[in-house]
Formats: C-alpha cells, sequence, structure tokens
C-alpha cells in the first residue's frame, strides 16, 4: 500500500514538470475568477428576488405618507385663522453607537429638548410634557426653573444614550382581539402585549427561527422580516423628541450645516462633531395650532390619518388626498442616503378649504371664560353656544373640559385619587369616571405604565376615603371628545316656558297685563305641583308669572290650549327631530304621542319636564324668537373653497313661520322685563337691553329625578340687545357645587362674554323698550 502512494505521488510530480508553473498559476486565477462570476450570477440573477427582499429588509424604511389634508380656518372680524392644517415635522433621535463626543451631544440635546418641552409652552404644558418625557406619573416637588427642568432632562438625555442593546421592538398593532388571545395563549419568551399591540425583546428570544414560525400567522411580516426583527443587535435608533418644533428643526439643521462647513474649513475637528449622531426623519403631522380651541367641533386625526367625528369627519372626503408611499435607503448608520420618487399621479385633487362660522376671538373669550369659572364653581361640564339669529351662524360652541387636539390620547390618563386633593370625595368626585379595581369584573386600564384590572366605582365606593380609587386626570376620560352641544340630552326646565308663553299670545286673543288668581299650588292625580317663589301668589298679570316662572299659570295654559295645539307648535319649534347642522351624531328625542299623555304628563311638559332636547336645539328654537318668527337651520360653515380657488358660500335655510312677529316682540319685551326685574337681573349689561330666561333643574335618574346635593343642571338663555337681536346664547352648566343656583353662579361670566360682544362688534346702546 505504502508502494502504490508513492507511485501516485512520483505520477503527480512528473505531472507538474512536465508544464511550466506559469500555466498552473494561470489556470488557478481562472478557477477563481469563474467561481466568483458563479456567486456574482447566483445573487444577480439565479437568487436575485431572495437577496434583493433581504437587502431592503436591511436597507429599506417604508412610510404610508398621507399627502396633506386641506385646511379649516376660524372666522374672525379680519382674516380667517387656521384651526387645522398639515405639516411635515421632524422626529429627532440619535445613533448612541457613533464614537465621538457624548458629552457635546448630550448638552446641545438638553437645549433642545428643553425648548420644545417648556421654553414654548405655558407652565402647565411644561409640567405635562415633562412627564412624558421623563415616563413618570409625578415630580415631587417640580419646580418652573430653567436650569432645574434641564437638570432632569440632561439626567434622562444621558440615560438615553447608554442603552447599549435592542430591548423593545414593535411588531404588531392594533391586532384583532381574537389573535391576540391566542398569541397570548403561547406563552412565547421575549413576546409582551400590550392592548392589541405586540413588542418583543430580541435580548430574551433563545430561538429566533422558531419564535418567527410561530409568530408568522399573527403579524403582517413575512418570516424573513421576523427573523430581522427578532435578532439581537446594538441599538442604533433612540428617539429623542417626536414632532419638532419647525423653529428647533430649523436650529438643528443649520447646525449641523455650519459643522460640516467648519470640518471642510479645518475649523473643527471631525470627531468633535455631533452631527454624526442626530437622525431626524421626517413626520408629516396634522397640526392643531390653537390646542384645545373648538376641539369638540373639529376632532382630531388619529394616528393612521383615520377620520373620526365632527368637521375632519363630515368633510373628510373634501378634506383629504391619496395617501402615497415613499421609500427611504438607510445606511448601516440608518441614515437617510437615498429617497425614492412617487408617482404624482396618485394623487387626488378634488380638495377643498373650509372656513367655519365660528369666531376665532369670540369662541377663545369663551373658552376661557368658561375654564375660569367653571373651577371656581366646581362644575362638572359646561356647554355654551353663541349664535347670530338673523343669519343663523354658530360663532361659538364650546364645551368644557376639552382636549389638546394636537395629543388627544393623553384623555386616557389616569391619577390616583387622594384624600389631600379630594378631602370630599362623596360630592367632589361626584359624576366623574372614577375607578376601582376589581379582579372579577373588570376591563383593562393602564397606570404607570403597567395593566390595571378596573371597573367603574359605585357611589358608596366614591365616598369610601379608604379605598383606593383611580380616575382621569380630565375627569371624564374620552367622554370629552363628545360635543355636548349637539350629542347630550338633557331637560332646560324653566327656561323653555318662554314657549309655553308664546304659543299661548300666539293662539289666543290676550294681553301680558291681564291678571289672573294662583293658590301657589295645584294637585293633580296624585301630584302636587307647587310655585317655587312667593310673588307668584294671588292676584298676578301674566307678565309677572313669566317674570317669577310660576308653574301653576303655565300648567292653566296647556289646560286652555291642550293637547295637540302644545304638540303641534312644539314640532314647529323644531324639538321633535335633529336640527341638521353639519355635524355628524347630532342627537334628538322623540316626542311623546300627545293622544297618550297623562295629565301629568301634559302638565308638567307646561314648564317642559319629560322632554329632552340638546343646547343646540334650544338656541335654534330662542332664535326663532329673536328673529321675529322663522325657523332656520343652524349653520357652522361659512364657505368652501374649491380646487378652481372658487368661493362657495353657504347661505341661510329658511324652513317656516313658527310664530307671528307680533308674538315674538310680546315675548321678547316679556323676557325683558324679566331681566330687569328678577333674579337675571345682576346678568345686566348697563345701557342694553336684554331679553333671557333662566333656571336650576334637577338631574334625570332611574326614571325620576336626583334629590341629593349638588344634583342641578343649570341652564339659561339670553338674546340681546333685544330692539335689533345680534346674539343668541344658550349656557348648560352640570353640577356646580359652590351653589346651587344658576344665577349665583354665572351672572358675572356671562356679563363678561356679553360685554366682549358688544365691544368686539361695536354695538351701540339702546332705550329700552315699551
Amino acid at each position: 500500500m505504502h508502494k502504490n502512494n508513492n507511485n501516485y505521488l512520483n505520477k503527480i510530480l512528473k505531472f507538474f514538470d512536465k508544464y511550466p508553473r506559469e500555466y498552473f498559476l494561470l489556470a488557478f486565477f481562472v478557477l477563481c475568477g469563474f467561481i466568483i462570476v458563479f456567486k456574482i450570477f447566483s445573487y444577480t440573477v439565479i437568487n436575485h428576488d431572495y437577496y434583493q427582499n433581504l437587502a431592503d429588509n436591511q436597507q429599506l424604511w417604508k412610510i404610508v405618507i398621507p399627502v396633506n389634508r386641506w385646511t379649516i380656518y376660524a372666522s374672525t372680524n379680519s382674516s380667517p385663522t387656521i384651526l387645522a392644517t398639515s405639516l411635515s415635522l421632524n422626529d429627532l433621535a440619535v445613533d448612541p453607537e457613533v464614537v465621538w463626543d457624548k458629552g457635546r451631544l448630550s448638552v446641545f440635546l438638553k437645549d433642545i429638548v428643553y425648548k420644545q418641552l417648556c421654553q414654548i409652552n405655558a407652565s402647565d404644558d411644561c409640567y405635562d410634557n415633562m412627564l412624558k418625557f421623563l415616563k413618570v406619573l409625578e415630580i415631587s416637588d417640580f419646580k418652573f426653573e430653567e436650569k432645574y427642568i434641564q437638570d432632569l432632562i440632561l439626567k434622562e438625555i444621558q440615560n438615553k444614550l447608554s442603552k447599549t442593546k435592542v430591548t423593545n421592538v414593535v411588531i404588531g398593532e392594533n391586532l384583532e382581539q381574537e389573535k391576540i388571545d391566542k398569541l397570548a395563549s403561547l406563552k412565547l419568551i421575549g413576546i409582551y402585549i400590550n392592548w392589541l399591540n405586540v413588542y418583543a425583546n430580541p435580548e430574551e428570544i433563545l430561538d429566533v427561527k422558531e419564535t418567527a414560525l410561530r409568530l408568522k400567522q399573527f403579524v403582517t411580516y413575512n418570516n424573513i422580516e421576523l427573523q430581522s426583527l427578532l435578532k439581537k443587535r446594538i441599538v442604533r435608533y433612540i428617539p429623542i423628541v417626536n414632532k419638532l418644533n419647525i423653529s428647533l428643526s430649523d436650529e438643528i439643521k443649520k447646525y449641523i450645516e455650519e459643522e460640516k462647513d467648519a470640518i471642510k474649513k479645518w475649523v473643527l475637528d471631525g470627531e468633535d462633531s455631533i452631527g454624526w449622531f442626530i437622525i431626524m426623519n421626517w413626520n408629516p403631522s396634522r397640526y392643531y395650532p390653537e390646542k384645545t380651541l373648538a376641539s369638540g367641533v373639529i376632532w382630531f386625526i388619529d394616528w393612521n390619518w383615520k377620520w373620526n367625528y365632527w368637521i375632519e369627519w363630515y368633510f373628510n372626503e373634501q378634506l383629504k388626498w391619496n395617501n402615497w408611499k415613499i421609500y427611504a435607503r438607510k445606511d448601516i448608520m440608518w441614515r437617510t442616503i437615498d429617497s425614492l420618487n412617487f408617482n404624482t399621479n396618485d394623487l387626488i385633487t378634488a380638495w377643498v378649504d373650509v372656513t367655519l362660522t365660528l369666531d376665532r376671538n369670540i369662541q377663545k373669550k369663551v373658552e376661557d371664560t368658561i375654564e375660569e369659572w367653571v373651577k371656581k364653581f366646581q362644575a362638572n361640564r359646561w356647554t355654551i353656544v353663541v349664535m347670530d339669529p338673523k343669519s343663523w351662524n354658530i360663532l361659538s360652541m364650546a364645551t368644557y373640559p376639552g382636549y389638546d387636539l394636537n395629543n388627544p390620547a393623553d384623555v386616557y390618563e389616569l391619577e390616583k385619587v387622594t384624600f389631600g386633593k379630594y378631602p370630599n370625595m362623596s360630592t367632589d368626585l361626584l359624576w366623574k369616571v372614577v375607578l376601582v379595581e376589581d379582579a372579577i369584573v373588570w376591563e383593562e386600564f393602564f397606570y404607570d405604565w403597567k395593566k390595571m384590572k378596573l371597573r367603574l366605582a359605585t357611589r358608596e365606593e366614591i365616598a369610601d376615603p379608604i379605598l383606593v380609587k383611580y380616575k382621569y386626570k380630565n375627569d371624564f376620560g374620552a367622554w370629552v371628545y363628545q360635543n355636548d352641544a349637539i350629542s347630550w340630552l338633557y331637560e332646560p326646565w324653566s327656561i323653555m316656558k318662554a314657549f309655553t308663553v308664546a304659543i299661548w299670545l300666539d293662539s289666543s286673543e290676550i294681553n301680558r297685563y291681564d291678571r289672573y288668581q294662583d293658590n301657589m299650588e295645584l294637585t293633580i292625580d296624585t301630584f302636587t305641583i307647587k310655585n317655587v317663589w312667593k310673588q307668584c301668589a294671588w292676584f298676578q298679570s301674566f307678565n309677572n308669572a313669566l317674570i317669577f316662572s310660576c308653574n301653576v299659570w303655565m300648567i292653566r295654559i296647556v289646560q286652555k290650549i291642550w293637547k295637540a295645539l302644545l304638540h303641534n307648535y312644539q314640532q314647529a319649534f323644531w324639538f321633535w327631530e335633529p336640527t341638521n347642522i353639519t355635524l355628524d351624531w347630532e342627537v334628538f328625542s322623540v316626542l311623546p304621542n300627545y293622544e297618550k299623555r297623562s295629565k301629568a304628563q301634559l302638565y308638567t311638559m307646561s314648564y317642559w319636564l319629560w322632554i329632552s332636547t340638546t343646547p343646540i336645539q334650544v338656541a335654534a328654537a330662542y332664535s326663532a324668537l329673536a328673529n321675529g318668527w322663522v325657523y332656520v337651520k343652524p349653520n357652522i360653515i361659512k364657505s368652501i373653497k374649491t380646487p378652481s380657488w372658487k368661493v362657495i358660500t353657504f347661505k341661510p335655510e329658511i324652513t317656516h313661520r313658527v310664530i307671528k312677529e307680533s308674538t315674538a316682540k310680546i315675548i321678547t319685551s316679556m323676557l325683558v322685563d324679566s331681566v330687569d326685574n328678577w333674579f337675571a337681573k345682576n346678568w345686566k349689561v348697563e345701557w342694553y337691553n336684554l331679553a333671557g330666561k333662566t333656571w336650576t333643574a334637577q338631574i334625570a335618574y332611574r326614571w325620576w329625578y336626583e334629590d341629593w346635593v349638588w344634583s342641578t343642571v343649570w341652564s339659561f338663555a339670553w338674546y340681546w340687545p333685544a330692539e335689533d337681536p345680534k346674539f343668541v346664547i344658550i349656557m348648560k352648566i352640570e353640577r356646580p357645587r359652590t351653589t346651587a343656583f344658576g344665577w349665583e353662579s354665572s351672572a358675572y361670566m356671562f356679563a363678561s362674554i356679553s360685554k366682549f360682544l358688544l365691544d368686539y362688534y361695536g354695538i351701540p346702546s339702546k332705550i329700552k323698550i315699551e
């Protein structure tokens, strides 16, 4: 065997000796070249699609860009003001793996973040922004001092920059609940579920291929993409601030350009540059410059650029453009090195700009006044509608509390109820959304970045000072999205007595100064109905009965006009269907069948019990009294601008006559006397005649009315100047706690708004009408 091996070796050596060595060297290079060419051919042709997808997964960043929605404006005395528009903002991030000076970077970022969170915001906004930036529930002994706040920011930035491993990756968003339940049952190591979203911690995943294979059926990523997301890797992208202020974005870009220029001129050493760290990504955003202003009217666009309600929804097809996709190729440091083009033919051009009848200055005044007084009187909710009774345009539609349209998700933030903040829990927290822990009947909430099983607290639990409770920071959570002016029914009671009197005057030959006898109470079946004020007693004029809101006299009117006529006028004042204002989700209450009304129900309807309505319906009905006789559809859209720049102006739509013009003049005069002689005289504006009605009503509860403390809704309805009304204002206050009666809680507030309106429009005073 050994001899045979030697023979083979000799033959090989003779073969190499037979030819020059250069031939074998050439053959070696030819073979290597062939292998290289074959590999290139394999990568670029045979397996092209596989490697292209692999490269794209690593290098391409895809984002669906909603092409700018068009603009929503508010009216003013001069030029329109923007309420909603679209901007291309930047998200600021850094790559912590860059080896150069992180100290200079931290100081630079500290200044930028401080300006973003606090310098360009009010103090309250600064504190809330700091809570979000630091991801904490509260900051003890917080001080509104620049150095103190900057130190907190610097410490957080340094913590962020110290991270080295990717520990949180989003692999699924807004999944169906069924998928979430199935995924949770797999109990995959390193996979976490938060609400309807799924996250992964690559550092905890033991088998990437197996985990990706089991996840594939639940998410939109394919197997290769999942493996890329789940693999362990160093962190190359740390977000600092989202949606940078435009001026700050410009400041950063300018700083980076100046650094590059200094490096080229050898003024700055490249290792001292912080520009290598900075990552700025484009973030197209729907921007609401007035933040909370008219939030109940405009609504917002969610994270997927989908509309929801109100104006953004009602005019969605006109405001939106089509989405388009942009692909940005990234380098190994995740910086954009190339942006690919998109097809402009995919864009639609059927757009409009929408201008509302809301006057920005009036809306601002009303909302600021509400915020000031609602806290003084500790009311739960407050709604005001200001309307022009001649044009039927809505000048202001305000609800409290509102919310920041730029940060709509903030409404879900919870806080723990403490005795120090709510010493009288049974009243301080009444009818606010209060939650307690419960392991049996529960819904999932988040508090302190943790899941909690909570449910609504009972009234007994709310009053318990020992029981641990939670509440929304804004008191009502997502309920603040609701526009109470059109989407919340209530019983306004005595402010509606003006319509009872108007019906009687319009259908009878009577004099407002005729007298009647009032015995202060009236028994119907088993019910006894009484007047509230002693001024109603004995022989009084009909005019006096309206001034002091005498219930017995209202019943006498209904006894005369009876069921059918009352029902017909209620329909004429449009309390039987929505006003059809150009806002969706308007609610209404169906009037009961008048033939089936009991005596008790009929008589109490004289002061409008059993009838639920919305503030916008009341405003429209009072406008019919103020303008003299006709009902017109309320309007909140002033104009729209088309792609051809044509402006289409909306005009009033007169629907029908409600009462005679002479009746409107008489009822206006009676309402002026009501202001001059009753408690409402505290609301008077000197040298102007105001017509109005006010009352405090109990809150309906379980087919009856609440009878405990602070269980009232107060309403008022006014229009002025009485000689030639320019404004109708309807106000609804829910559960004021510092006073039980409406005229005590809002006289000064109303005077403030009314004086502003008179000055704003320059309306001269008039003499008293007779």
